[in-house]
């Protein structure tokens, strides 16, 4: 399940041009959503839980490539997860210097 369209073409792109990484990450995030490993972990911070229809699920980050992430909520009470993020860039939204920046923070 995908929490957006953007979601969705993001994760279909990803497919078609890391198929073995996007291989990877299916297979860990749908096997163990919520292991703690070097590659998984849960967010931190606002991105650490997202409102989904109407609830407060904790969002997950699976590292397939050295920059890339799969972001996705995991909704434990109807079994399910829900792919929010796919990119083999790294997200801007995790860069803590950017953070600061747009908030006028130095570091």
């Amino acid at each position: 399940m995908f929490g957006s369209k953007k979601a969705a073409d993001a994760w279909n792109e990803f497919c078609n041009s890391h198929r073995n990484a996007a291989d990877a990450a299916w297979v860990a995030i749908t096997s163990n959503p919520t292991v703690t490993t070097e590659r998984q972990h849960q967010l931190k911070g606002r991105l650490g839980e997202v409102m989904y229809e109407g609830r407060r699920l904790p969002q997950w980050q699976y590292e397939p490539t050295g920059a890339g992430r799969v972001w996705y909520l995991v909704d434990e009470e109807q079994r399910k997860l829900v792919l929010t993020h796919a990119g083999a860039g790294h997200p801007g939204a995790t860069d803590k210097g950017k953070q600061r920046r747009r908030r006028g923070q130095t570091t």
